[in-house]
């Protein structure tokens, strides 16, 4: 896609994630959306890991979000490595739960589920996984920024990247039982950026505690129609940010 910046996150010779900034039409659009599922407030929170006040289900009537994100993702042209890195997600699926048939059989990606969160200072979720091959979140409106966060008296003086509010992937390497942390630093200036990333990666939100207003994130999960009637991961913790 033309003028679409893409960060991309390589945790492991295995495991790549990818980063953009949505265009303002697009979070136009998301903060209507917002909107629509305040008014309707279907309760969402039973289905998630996330120790949060408010989450809702968020729907999105004219389909833009998979088409876009899809845009993006399937891109062989613009962004080859996730490209490949999907056909290899769907291929291995594919051949555990489909052996006798053709690993190239046609499979549409849809969206399967998607939520909007409204954290509060001292809020958090732990460290959890996705349902589906692929999940998202776009930071829709964080209120506080890291460096606020590192400067509490509790924080050690010596941290690069202290946790106060920050989102991290858990991973391990591919030839350790060891975990890392990938942490992505929280600002108003991540605001209107999504990271797409594999469902089952392991990741969380540390709390924050600089700001009275509430942080706003939507996450959904994407998955193809015959991985999504055959398979079922096990995530770390059996839920959804």
């Amino acid at each position: 896609m033309e003028n679409v910046k893409i960060k991309q996150i390589h945790l492991s010779a295995s495991t790549v994630a990818n980063m953009v900034k949505l265009p303002k039409d697009m979070i136009d659009y998301l903060w209507g959306c917002i909107d629509v599922a305040k008014k309707k407030n279907i309760c969402y929170k039973k289905n998630l890991a996330g120790y949060i006040s408010h989450s809702y289900n968020l729907e999105d009537p004219q389909n833009l979000i998979i088409k876009y994100l899809m845009d993006i993702l399937f891109n062989e042209k613009d962004n080859s490595n996730m490209f490949n890195f999907i056909n290899e997600e769907i291929k291995s699926i594919h051949k555990k739960t489909c052996p006798d048939q053709n690993n190239q059989v046609l499979m549409k990606p849809y969206l399967h589920d998607i939520w909007v969160n409204f954290q509060k200072k001292y809020e958090f979720q732990p460290i959890h996984t996705h349902s589906g091959l692929l999940s998202f979140v776009i930071w829709m409106d964080i209120p506080y920024d890291w460096k606020d966060e590192a400067k509490l008296p509790f924080v050690r003086p010596n941290d690069k990247k202290p946790s106060g509010g920050n989102f991290s992937f858990v991973y391990s390497k591919d030839n350790c039982r060891s975990v890392s942390e990938y942490t992505i630093l929280m600002s108003p200036e991540i605001n209107g950026y999504c990271c797409f990333f594999p469902s089952n990666l392991s990741h969380m939100v540390y709390p924050f505690f600089t700001s009275d207003k509430e942080r706003i994130s939507i996450s959904g999960n994407i998955v193809w129609d015959e991985v999504h009637k055959e398979v079922k991961q096990l995530p770390f913790i059996v839920s959804n940010t």
